[in-house]
């Protein structure tokens, strides 16, 4: 009978056969310390950097698509307007119109979890 994690240890580095969870484990760890450690190719490093960088450059193209993308989005918004005739009408709204609190708990709990994802979360990573 093993008593400690020594004995146990022990009798797994030696070969002998223990028919337990723990047993099992410390062979496990043993067969992947034995392995050889993964060797990275030559300038590793420098390509992911390279990487990164290049990521960098394709950030000012996405704002530029974005803000076309957000333009055209106005202009058709306006064209749309002033070739119909669209009146501002909130009848679709109205079931709301009873529910200030549960509008005003709404936007309180969405902003409270904002604020707890910046702090909580975005700062760990």
């Amino acid at each position: 009978m093993i008593h400690t994690d020594e004995e146990l240890q022990d009798k797994v580095e030696k070969g002998h056969w223990v028919d337990s969870l723990d047993a099992r484990a410390y062979q496990k760890v043993f067969e992947a310390l034995k392995k050889e450690p993964y060797d990275l190719p030559t300038h590793f490093a420098d390509k992911i950097i390279s990487r990164a960088e290049a990521r960098g450059s394709s950030l000012s193209k996405d704002y530029f698509w974005f803000g076309l993308g957000l333009f055209s989005f106005v202009v058709a918004t306006i064209i749309a307007v002033l070739l119909t005739d669209f009146s501002l009408n909130f009848g679709a709204f109205k079931f709301i119109s009873g529910s200030s609190i549960l509008l005003v708990f709404s936007a309180a709990f969405i902003i409270l979890i904002q604020y707890l994802d910046k702090q909580l979360v975005k700062n760990k990573m």
